[in-house]
């Protein structure tokens, strides 16, 4: 009986000392030490917003990064990485080539150089060479001790505007654009906060003309609930260089250009503002067209 009890704890003891055994599991990454370049890609060129339009395929400097299969698509008004917030593709710094692929062809494929660091690369003409955006980050400034005397001071957001606004477009039959005239002046970007309408809009950055971007502005949130990650409904306009209310092409009339986005405490955002701003675009189906007004703000996530 005893020989029997020595063997069971015997064996017990081998299994112990199996399931205790340290496996070293290894991921196939790096450490990053700094010295290149963070990306995001966006696609802002102003055609409808429908799958045919989407790039399948990415590749920087010839490896591809993302595709239908693996990492997604890149959307009309859309950006790449996706999956999650504040992730970027990691690239050397200097002259990079960029290859876009649509059902098999290419239809992009341009040079463009990049500084270490974060920034935005934005397609927004297939014809054209793309516009490099500073990221500017880091957004938000950590180093400041707690005090009494901050208290309340971190209900707030981010919110970066960029302008890629076209004045008119021409397209050929299949929806692809034959021409396109950005529109010509300086917008400013305004807010008016849910609930505090008597305090008047407030300006969100200095105006910008095409292809440009306001600074990271911080705003305000005034939640409801205390307790709470918290958010406030912040609605937005636009002004002309004149200081009229921006309009807009909504199918059938011009109109004032109204939008709003909740406002998360401790989120950064970057509101792209695209599309055509004189007509419907073109949306070709292949057995027809159907008005697709794109005049509007697409909300990138950047924290």
């Amino acid at each position: 009986m005893k020989k029997i009890l020595f063997s069971i704890l015997a064996v017990a003891a081998v299994f112990a000392l199996t399931f205790c055994t340290k496996h070293k599991i290894e991921y196939d990454a790096e450490v990053y030490k700094g010295g290149d370049a963070e990306i995001q890609l966006h696609y802002m060129a102003p055609v409808a917003n429908v799958a045919a339009n989407y790039i399948d395929s990415t590749y920087i400097n010839g490896v591809l990064y993302a595709n239908v299969t693996g990492g997604g698509s890149l959307a009309t008004y859309n950006g790449l990485p996706g999956g999650a917030t504040g992730r970027f593709y990691r690239v050397p710094a200097g002259s990079v080539n960029l290859k876009l692929m649509r059902k098999g062809d290419v239809v992009y494929d341009r040079n463009v150089t990049l500084a270490q660091g974060k920034q935005n690369v934005v397609v927004y003409d297939l014809n054209q060479d793309p516009i490099v955006l500073d990221n500017k980050y880091p957004y938000w400034d950590y180093s400041a001790p707690a005090h009494i005397s901050n208290y309340g001071t971190d209900s707030v957001c981010k919110v970066m505007f960029i302008n890629f606004l076209y004045e008119s477009v021409t397209y050929n039959q299949d929806g692809t654009i034959q021409s396109a005239v950005p529109y010509p002046g300086k917008l400013q970007y305004q807010g008016i906060r849910q609930g505090e309408e008597a305090a008047g809009y407030f300006n969100v950055g200095e105006p910008v003309g095409f292809g440009e971007a306001t600074d990271r502005v911080e705003l305000i949130v005034h939640k409801s609930v205390f307790n709470s990650s918290g958010y406030q409904r912040i609605d937005y306009r636009i002004l002309t260089e004149s200081g009229d209310v921006f309009q807009k092409w909504n199918g059938s009339r011009m109109v004032n250009y109204t939008d709003y986005w909740n406002g998360y405490i401790g989120r950064v955002y970057m509101h792209f503002f695209r599309g055509n701003r004189t007509q419907s675009i073109k949306g070709w189906t292949g057995t027809g067209s159907a008005p697709d007004t794109q005049c509007n703000v697409s909300q990138w996530t950047s924290l």
